[in-house]
Order: C-alpha cells, then structure tokens, then sequence
C-alpha cells in the first residue's frame, strides 16, 4: 500500500460533501484540493437534479406514492428524548480536533486528516417544545424492503431544511450501511455499494448521523439533516425515494442504460410534516439576505460579502458563521482557516450538515436548536447582519 501524508481541510471535504461521498464519483485524496475544490463543486452543481449511470440509477421500473400512518406519538412521553438526541448531548459527545490516517481502498492510498473540534450541548426540552414542537410530526411511516424494515418516527421543516428520525431493521445485521463514529463527525453514513436497497430525499441533499449509543446489530437509529434544494416554496410534504436493486447495486455500473431499468424499482414515500417552521430574514448594509429558523440558516453568498462571483460559488469561502444572543453568548456554527484571508487557534464545526447550491447560497443545519427570538445579529466572514 502507497501511503500519502497529506494534510487536508476537513472543511473542504465537507463543503463538497456530494462528491466525497457519491458514488458515481472517485474519492480523490489531493495535494491539489485547493485547486480543485472549485471544479469539484461546479460538476457536483452541474449533476443535481441529472439522471447518471451512477447516481441513484434514476431509471426505475416503477414509481408509486406510499403512505403508512401508526398512531401519533408524543415526545413528552420520553421527556425530549427526541430533541435531545438530534440537537442534544444523547447519543452524542464533544469532540477535540484530531488528526486521523483515512485509507482510500479504491486508490490503495492514505493521508492525514485534521478533524474539527465539534460541540454539543444540553437541551430543555420545555424550551425545545417552545421553539419547535407544534411542527413536529410524530406519524410513524412503516415500510419493508425485503428483509429490511423502514420506520420514520419524526420529522420537522422549515421549508430550507429538514430533519428526519428514522431506524432500520434486519434480523441478524442491519448491512446495507456503511457507518462509524469518524463518518458521523464527516460526511455521515453512506450506503454500500454492495446493498440492494437505497433512499435519498427527493428535494435534498443529506447527511445520516448514526446514533452510535442507540443502536444495536439489528436496529440502527438515524438522524437525517437535509439541505432542500427548492426553498421556501410553502410545501410541508417531504418525499423519500427508496430504490430496490435486483443484484447488487455495483454490478449495474458497467451495465447499459437499457439493461439497467430491468433492475430496479423505485419508490417515493410521502413524509408528513406539520406547519412549516418560521423563517426570519436578517440583511447586511449592502442588502444581502440571512433565512434563519431553528434548526438551520441559508446565507446568500453573493451580496455584501466582498467575494468575486467564483468565491461567491465557493462555500469554502465562508470561513466564519456565528450568531450573536442578545445575552451575549455566541453560536460559533463554523470556523476554518483561509490562507491569507483568517487564522484561527482551533477550527470548529458545529453544524450538522453544510452545503452549496447553484444560486450561490449556503445551506447550514445546525446541530443544536437556535433561539430565533433572542437573537442580536449574525455574522458571516467580517460581515454583521441585523434583524430586516
């Protein structure tokens, strides 16, 4: 095995989270990342919403609408179990920044990876109730794959973001993802390429947190925090695809586009929601806009910020994002380094998910709840934004 000490930006990777993890595409591990960052995230841009061999294999035989409805559930009952472990300290733990050696099995390659310093934090789950209760749903959506069972316990949208609670279910091992404690703190749980059963929202990019401390062999709890890619457009509705694949999913890579139809079934699965989260807008003096919610934050990159319109497209540009409390605490939600633009002692990554679109806007779900009522300003790179 050929070993590379190479030391990356883990926040590149995860701005670019699409095509660090997509499996249409190689993992490279580049002394060159700078350079190619920004290639990288135009062809991931280029491909939303494209049909290609290697995406989903959106060629499905079937497509049908499926909505299975338990009695509604009560997060009191489990005195905010739910809040707590998808903005909460349950299932989840401080993280100091560490090196680690990730290994490229692909390229038969490894480098050095710094990991950001991660913070969590204890969640009332009264003040919990207060901000976002009346929008979550707690309607169980059931489902079975084979020998895999679907179940979605809870969902909630701001109409920018969502968050999903889901588990899988297969006796003797659930085996169709690929998870561990280092992808929870990166780009999440991915599914193998050897399953024969995948979903992906319909409107979004993701990542899945894995609930380390939950789960068992046979049951796995999820933690879904997904970037919507049609904004506020005041539909509660989310849909999941759920792709069934007839052999496994890497032997169709190579197959023709006409074979590979013969293979796959698809689903969508509607996810009920209740009243969409309030968004409040904050601007900076030069009229560029902030969406805020509770549970996640859309920064338009192109006005105010003195990027050029490369940068803009760039969400490695946005090196430092806060929110100020009128108490005076902050919310540091990320923090990089930018050579000859920001240093910092220790680098932070406090959201749970961070994204780019084809407008220039960033897409960060937080990973704790945001108090939208107390909030001073935001502060993005060197600029302030103030309530609108």
């Amino acid at each position: 095995m050929k070993q590379e000490q190479v030391y990356i930006d883990l926040a590149a990777i995860d701005i670019s989270i699409e095509d660090f993890d997509a499996f249409h595409e190689k993992h490279e591990f580049s002394q060159k990342y700078q350079e190619d960052k920004l290639r990288m995230l135009k062809e991931y841009r280029k491909n939303i919403g494209q049909t290609t061999k290697r995406n989903v294999l959106k060629v499905a035989a079937a497509a049908v609408v499926l909505f299975i409805s338990a009695p509604v559930l009560a997060n009191a009952a489990s005195d905010g179990a739910f809040f707590n472990r998808l903005w909460g300290t349950l299932g989840k733990k401080n993280i100091e920044t560490h090196d680690e050696i990730v290994y490229d099995a692909e390229k038969d390659t490894s480098c050095m990876i710094t990991y950001p310093k991660q913070e969590f934090v204890d969640i009332d789950a009264n003040k919990a109730e207060e901000l976002i209760g009346n929008a979550v749903s707690y309607e169980p959506v059931i489902r079975e794959f084979g020998d895999i069972k679907l179940t979605i316990l809870a969902a909630v949208s701001d109409g920018n973001a969502a968050v999903i609670e889901f588990t899988l279910e297969k006796e003797g091992g659930v085996d169709v993802l690929e998870y561990s404690q280092l992808d929870n703190e990166t780009k999440g749980a991915w599914f193998s390429e050897d399953a024969e059963f995948y979903m992906q929202f319909k409107d979004g990019s993701e990542k899945i947190y894995v609930d380390m401390e939950k789960s068992t062999n046979d049951m796995i709890y999820c933690y879904d925090y997904i970037a919507r890619k049609s904004y506020n457009t005041g539909t509660t509705e989310l849909i999941m695809e759920v792709y069934q694949y007839a052999v496994p999913r890497k032997e169709l890579f190579d197959m023709e586009d006409a074979e590979i139809g013969k293979h796959i079934s698809m689903e969508e699965i509607s996810i009920p929601t209740r009243t969409l989260l309030q968004n409040v807008e904050y601007v900076n003096p030069d009229g560029g806009k902030i969406s805020i919610s509770p549970i996640s934050m859309r920064v338009d990159m192109n006005t105010g910020l003195g990027l050029s319109e490369e940068d803009a497209y760039d969400p490695y540009h946005a090196y430092f994002v806060a929110v100020q409390y009128k108490d005076g605490t902050d919310y540091i939600v990320h923090e990089h380094e930018l050579e000859n633009v920001h240093a910092c002692d220790i680098e932070i990554d406090n959201a749970s998910y961070i994204c780019g679109d084809e407008q220039n806007n960033l897409m960060l779900v937080f990973n704790r709840l945001v108090d939208i009522n107390n909030i001073e300003s935001i502060t993005v790179n060197e600029t302030q934004y103030l309530l609108k």
